[in-house]
């Protein structure tokens, strides 16, 4: 058996406007581990969410289109997957919680029909039973099973997403995509939820894939972790690697934009100049060229193939293919 459930490779998808041709995801490849967290980060853009939501079959058609690649979870390729086979896996053998938990759920239904319409879909028990199991998962994530009979409105921002995480763990998925959890909330709220999320992965050995923009939130939760730009993973490998190693210029402007609670200089943060590229005029060679310091000729000419560096660590860039790996 395959030490990864989910695996990613070379994935293509391209947005057919009427405007022109927008290509979200270029190549993207990487691999989830069983019970293990990957964090996925990178810029607005960069390629997260439609790479989860490829994953989930919900990529909207038109006006978005597969070109290549492959998904593969256990083994099977969901992209080659009908529909109907598909629709039974999500919400069973995987599960999406969505980045904003106010519109994630239905506001004219109450929780405990929500919950329990998605264990009767999967599970196949009666009403009276999946009404006890979704009050069960109210209970793991801190809310008592009586607010089954609530609105969702009469809840607040962080309690909603602990529904929403209740309603995604409800089936015991082997697959767990966080896009975002805890962008909506304060950071007091947002400890609880990584710290439930921990709890929830080492009880059912979920696999996760965590959607973030905060390297912290990556630090604190993550056992791998995956650099996306422009629509590729330019950096990934274990989280002690990358945070103790960070090799490609992009990352490493990702760590130098964090401001240095420790220190006493009155030096304004470092920031990455410029802005993703138009995903609509990609550049030919390294996506990141026209925004990196170290840029060279080739840079601007051909597109970095990956590099492995260690083993568990991988970067995508011309300064290590050109001069070997710089420590």
């Amino acid at each position: 058996m395959s030490d990864n459930l989910l695996e990613i490779k070379n994935l293509h998808i391209e947005f057919r406007t009427f405007d022109g041709v927008v290509k979200a995801i270029n190549g993207m490849s990487f691999n989830v581990p069983h019970g293990k967290t990957i964090g996925l980060v990178g810029e607005t853009g960069a390629g997260k969410t439609t790479t989860a939501l490829a994953v989930m079959g919900l990529v909207p058609s038109p006006p978005g289109v597969i070109t290549s690649g492959q998904i593969l979870f256990d083994g099977e390729d969901l992209l080659k997957m009908n529909e109907l086979k598909l629709r039974n896996m999500r919400g069973d053998q995987m599960a999406m919680i969505f980045q904003n938990p106010m519109t994630s759920l239905n506001p004219v239904y109450r929780i405990g029909k929500q919950m329990s319409d998605v264990i009767m879909m999967h599970q196949n028990v009666d009403r009276r039973t999946a009404i006890e199991r979704a009050g069960d998962m109210l209970e793991v994530v801190g809310i008592r099973r009586e607010r089954l009979n609530n609105y969702p409105h009469e809840f607040s921002g962080g309690m909603k997403q602990r529904v929403c995480i209740a309603m995604g763990l409800s089936c015991n998925p082997r697959l767990l995509i966080a896009d975002e959890p805890t962008t909506a909330l304060d950071v007091t709220i947002q400890a609880q939820i990584l710290e439930l999320m921990k709890e929830l992965k080492n009880k059912y050995n979920t696999s996760t894939i965590f959607i973030t923009h905060a390297l912290g939130v990556v630090a604190e939760i993550a056992d791998y972790f995956v650099v996306a730009y422009a629509g590729m993973v330019i950096e990934q490998g274990s989280l002690k690697e990358v945070f103790t190693n960070p090799l490609h210029p992009y990352t490493r402007g990702l760590f130098d934009c964090l401001p240095q609670i420790d220190s006493d200089s009155d030096e304004p943060l470092k920031v990455i100049p410029g802005a993703m590229p138009d995903p609509m005029q990609l550049p030919v060679g390294c996506k990141f060229c026209k925004r990196c310091v170290h840029a060279m000729r080739i840079c601007y000419l051909k597109e970095p193939e990956e590099i492995k560096v260690a083993e568990e660590h991988s970067v995508r860039c011309h300064l290590y293919q050109m001069r070997g790996v710089k420590q």
